[in-house]
């Protein structure tokens, strides 16, 4: 009778022990798999809300498995549900460089950056990803700005459609703070600018880059 109870105390430790490391692992994976969300996303408002609802989806699937079957299922079930999670926030192939848009259609809005100063004897030029949108055959509208403390505008062929306008610099300047805004007549109803942004870049989709570098595909403007 002794060595009965012996091995059945014996039977109870090591199932308690198995249930002890199965709860761990799956602590452990969920630890991971949040972290490796917060990475791959680079951990924005959405991605931490993400990791949020990765940790409540991940548990409540782990406890109802738990409550059915045997704590290595709700590992598993646990596991895989955060690696599920994980693929999901994988960046999509060919995916485009913006995600958001922005309309100008008044000369009191300003468009802000900071860009970094180009360094060479190449004169630089400010890009912008930008849709300029208008009623007639030309826009009533043009762009100027202040680089630098440098006051500037421009002469720009709009066309329709997304494009990158190319806006040259004089020698003198080569980047800094920029403010953009538009001149002439915008309006919000047919005549305004749209400008495309990144979240993972954080604003505008605009750089500074030397002349020679520009893109063959890119709408250059006229310095006045």
């Amino acid at each position: 009778m002794v060595a009965v109870a012996s091995s059945g105390v014996r039977d109870d430790v090591a199932a308690a022990r198995s249930h002890i490391g199965w709860v761990a692992a799956t602590g452990i994976a969920i630890v991971v798999g949040v972290a490796v969300r917060l990475a791959v996303g680079g951990g924005g408002v959405g991605d931490r809300s993400a990791a949020v609802m990765t940790v409540l989806l991940s548990l409540a699937a782990w406890l109802a498995t738990m409550l059915l079957s045997t704590p290595r299922a709700a590992f598993l079930v646990a596991l895989g549900l955060v690696a599920l999670l994980d693929l999901a926030a994988l960046p999509q192939r060919n995916m485009p460089d913006y995600d958001e848009r922005e309309a100008f259609f008044s000369t009191d809005q300003v468009l802000t950056a900071q860009l970094p100063f180009v360094a060479g004897p190449a004169p630089a030029v400010v890009t912008l990803l930008a849709e300029p949108v208008f009623a007639g055959d030309a826009p009533k509208f043009g762009l100027a700005g202040d680089i630098s403390g440098t006051q500037l505008a421009w002469d720009c062929a709009f066309q329709r459609g997304m494009h990158q306008l190319a806006l040259p610099l004089p020698s003198t300047v080569a980047g800094g703070d920029v403010r953009l805004k538009l001149t002439g007549s915008p309006s919000r109803e047919s005549d305004y600018l749209l400008v495309y942004g990144s979240s993972r870049r954080g604003g505008f989709l605009i750089s500074s880059v030397v002349a020679a570098e520009l893109n063959q595909t890119a709408t250059t403007c006229m310095l006045r």
